[in-house]
């Protein structure tokens, strides 16, 4: 007889996920990069909007960014911050990439001064930018 190990996290969600395919990541930030700079507006048509809102939720944010430099990060955590805002199917909560990015920035030491106060101005999320604070405990 043999005894298999058990793994809880496959049945609440936390199992691993795929990485964020690199040709959906550079397509993203190349979206993201073209923002008009003063509204940081980004004119999606509805297949994008769908196409991207899996990656809302993507626990692969943090592993994905470690391959861009900073100022990616930024125009993905400003993309992201008013898609969420915008598109219904972009309500990510706790788990918006804003999060994770927020969290490699400040890994770096590399936030920008205005950054936070932007993200909070921007967004009715109030798990922005910082994630849920029981995730820190």
């Amino acid at each position: 007889m043999s005894v298999d190990t058990f793994d809880p996290s496959q049945f609440n969600g936390n199992a691993k996920q795929k990485p964020i395919a690199w040709d959906l990541l550079a397509h993203v930030v190349e979206l993201a990069g073209s923002a008009v700079p003063e509204d940081f507006y980004v004119d999606l048509n509805h297949d994008q909007i769908k196409i991207l809102a899996p990656l809302l939720q993507h626990s692969g944010w943090q592993d994905a960014a470690a391959e861009l430099d900073d100022a990616a990060i930024v125009n993905l955590i400003r993309f992201f911050t008013l898609g969420e805002m915008n598109h219904p199917a972009w309500k990510a909560e706790a788990k918006s990439p804003v999060v994770a990015l927020t969290r490699v920035l400040k890994k770096r030491k590399a936030v920008p001064e205005d950054l936070i106060a932007w993200i909070k101005a921007n967004t009715t999320n109030r798990f922005l930018p910082h994630g849920d604070l029981m995730d820190l405990l």
